[in-house]
């Protein structure tokens, strides 16, 4: 997390046009309505935090870098909260849906983290892996394990995954 500290008043100006690429291709995947309550687990700055508050009757943002979070606040008002994806601070089923842009890769218990989606989560959950990730089939699997893919998209950078 040291290096998500150190860039993140910069983060923003580093990857808003891919954030905002990953949010734009995601929605074709996953409905949202009005009345949803959402998780955004590894929000970081919340570039896509934002955009999905629009859409939704709130969110709860988290991510394990404090330095993230301090910038998200900073630019807008939504529930943001440093936490562990590994123990998420949430009741069961807690969530309508829940999204995680390109976060599951930097998780060293990839297992405990996606219990943790599962169990917070009563309907579906919107992910991104990077391409490049040199454990992308193990991380596929894992998928597999908790959830049941219902779509899939490949982008330039990412692939994205609507699981229930």
């Amino acid at each position: 997390m040291k290096y998500y500290d150190a860039i993140a008043a910069g983060y923003n100006e580093l990857y808003s046009e891919e954030q905002l690429k990953k949010w734009n291709a995601a929605k074709r995947l996953i409905e949202f309505k009005p009345t949803d309550k959402v998780l955004d687990v590894g929000c970081g700055t919340g570039i896509i935090t934002v955009l999905l508050a629009e859409k939704v009757a709130s969110v709860k943002a988290i991510d394990s870098s404090k330095s993230m979070i301090e910038n998200a606040k900073r630019l807008n008002n939504i529930n943001y909260q440093v936490a562990d994806t590994t123990e998420l601070p949430f009741k069961d089923k807690s969530f309508d849906k829940t999204v995680s842009f390109t976060v599951l890769q930097d998780i060293k218990d990839q297992d405990a983290a996606l219990k943790e989606i599962k169990r917070v989560t009563k309907g579906e959950v919107l992910l991104t892996i990077l391409k490049r990730n040199k454990n992308l089939e193990k991380v596929k699997e894992k998928l597999f394990k908790y959830f049941v893919i219902k779509k899939t998209i490949e982008e330039e950078k990412d692939f994205i995954f609507l699981l229930s």
